[in-house]
């Protein structure tokens, strides 16, 4: 095996290792940050709402549509969907 095709085999190997640790982010601690919102601003907290809050965001400073469209179904206000979604 030559050099470069080593090389270009340990790349592989330690990108597949290192990828998902780097994108990877603490879920738990953003969702609680917007079903914590969510509480704050009077609504009742279940199981519902914790699962649109798992719905982090995709852009930076723009709301996961999974994550406000659930919480606008559940009856929340758009502006207070908005904000917990942007802490999800």
């Amino acid at each position: 095996m030559s050099s470069k095709r080593l090389l270009a085999a340990i790349a592989v190997s330690a990108a597949t290792l290192v990828v998902p640790v780097a994108i990877a982010t603490p879920a738990s601690a953003d969702q609680s940050r917007c079903v914590n919102y969510i509480g704050d601003q009077g609504y009742i907290v279940g199981p519902k709402v914790k699962a649109a809050c798992s719905h982090s965001p995709l852009i930076p400073g723009s709301p996961n549509p999974n994550c406000y469209v659930g919480l606008v179904n559940l009856g929340v206000r758009n502006a207070h969907a908005m904000t917990a979604c942007l802490r999800a």
